[in-house]
């Protein structure tokens, strides 16, 4: 099997991650390092949840909004600097803040179309703000410098309308991607079309390629395919318009096991070893030409290695990527590089790791390693499940295991300031939607029972 063509880290800077802060330098360092392992593309989503719109600006305010879209422009331009292939996710029908009038507001009644200020694309004054949104990043790129390579449809996350004129909704997206897709090429005329395929059913893919093949035959040229939590690669036999390769979307924000759920960074960074090993397996196995690397910052950076390693060639078998990652970063010498890939690869399953053998493994080890944010984010996580293991050795709520869940969200604060150097932190990417087991119990205990407290 040959290695896997087109390797993207789709890296969206949104909801406070580590991507939406990172400095100049920073991005340029991600990037380098995500070459060195294996990546050759880099995408970007600017996400307008909580962005009014940066080019109606009549007092020539530098506020959120254009402070976000110029760092994104920047960090396009070191993508490119580093010669790696760029692309731009779309989500069409979710505009700015300031863009949403209930006139024009989408029909939200299926279940996915859940979040974002959604609008109906096929009400003329809707279409037009879509239209225009899109044609002022382009334009505004082009203006900056930037190659851009591709456009990246995604239907649904935000995106999404249940009204009678949009039905099927992923043909009236397909349309709408073709539209911009034509706009686009007035300023970039080789850009490609790609499509991600995150929570499309079967039935869609079917309706999809029927439409695209008659009326926009050879114009989305990949589909990164939906893999579920838990699975190692997407379902092969789903419908792909003619021309169009089969890609998948890969999340790398979570460990080896779906359930329990070591996803986002809120228990620390994860590491899939064995996940993602198998994933390359079998991305190859069905013929898969590229993916996408869902990332939502450097809590991952364990998995970029080892999914960009093994599916470039780059090396073999997730042992060898380990130990590598071990003496670049932690300086390890040769005798201990086995030792420390068996203990990276052993975060896999955070919840039936043993914390007491892992700190003293992890003391042995560190005496004589490199000091980094790389070493500093893999301890936050051991002392944030030390915390977690005393919390629930303990019984009664007494003033020692208070202590301890004190502890826990203490670890978890630094780590996340200290370490990772984040703000404030939104959406599903904030800690309050991975919540330690005992958290209501502490509450109950504490009577401050106040629903998606923390404390």
């Amino acid at each position: 099997m040959g290695d896997i063509e087109y390797r993207e880290l789709y890296a969206p800077g949104h909801f406070g991650n580590w991507y939406e802060v990172m400095a100049t330098y920073e991005c340029e360092e991600v990037l380098r390092e995500a070459k060195y392992w294996g990546f050759n593309a880099y995408g970007d989503w600017l996400d307008s949840a909580d962005l009014k719109d940066p080019y109606y600006n009549p007092r020539n305010e530098y506020l959120l909004p254009q402070e976000i879209w110029a760092r994104k422009q920047v960090f396009y331009r070191i993508a490119d600097k580093l010669g790696m292939h760029t692309s731009l996710v779309i989500t069409p029908n979710h505009v700015y803040l300031n863009q949403v009038s209930p006139d024009i507001e989408a029909d939200r009644s299926d279940r996915r179309f859940f979040g974002g200020q959604l609008v109906c694309p096929s009400r003329p004054k809707a279409r037009e703000i879509i239209i225009t949104n899109q044609r002022n990043l382009f334009k505004d790129l082009k203006s900056k410098g930037v190659s851009l390579d591709s456009i990246v449809g995604c239907p649904f996350d935000y995106g999404g309308c249940a009204c009678a004129e949009c039905s099927p909704w992923i043909v009236t997206f397909g349309r709408l991607m073709a539209e911009i897709h034509q706009v686009a090429q007035e300023f970039f005329p080789s850009i490609n079309c790609r499509l991600i395929g995150w929570w499309w059913t079967k039935e869609e893919h079917k309706i999809f390629k029927e439409w695209a093949d008659q009326e926009e035959h050879g114009r989305f040229v990949s589909m990164a395919a939906h893999i579920q939590y838990g699975d190692t690669r997407p379902d092969p036999t789903i419908p792909l318009p003619e021309g169009c390769e089969l890609h998948a979307f890969v999340h790398i924000g979570y460990g080896d096991k779906a359930n329990p759920r070591d996803v986002y960074g809120a228990w620390g960074p994860c590491v899939a070893a064995d996940r993602l090993a198998k994933t390359v397996y079998e991305l190859k196995g069905i013929g898969c030409k590229g993916y996408m690397a869902y990332s939502e910052g450097c809590l991952d950076d364990v998995n970029k290695a080892l999914l960009g390693a093994l599916s470039s060639g780059k090396a073999d078998n997730p042992q060898t990527v380990l130990e590598e990652y071990a003496s670049r970063y932690f300086g390890a010498k040769p005798s201990d590089r086995r030792d420390w890939a068996r203990w990276l690869a052993e975060w896999g399953d955070p919840w039936t790791r043993d914390t007491v053998k892992a700190r003293n493994e992890f003391d042995r080890l560190a005496r004589k390693a490199r000091p980094s944010w790389r070493l500093a984010q893999m301890e936050a996580k051991l002392r944030i499940f030390e915390a977690n293991a005393e919390v629930l050795a303990r019984k009664e709520w007494d003033e020692k295991r208070r202590a301890a869940a004190d502890r826990f969200f203490l670890e978890r604060e630094k780590l996340f300031r200290d370490v990772w150097g984040l703000g404030p932190i939104r959406h599903v990417l904030n800690p309050r939607y991975h919540p330690p087991s005992w958290l209501k119990e502490r509450q109950a205990a504490d009577a401050i029972g106040v629903k998606g407290d923390e404390r």
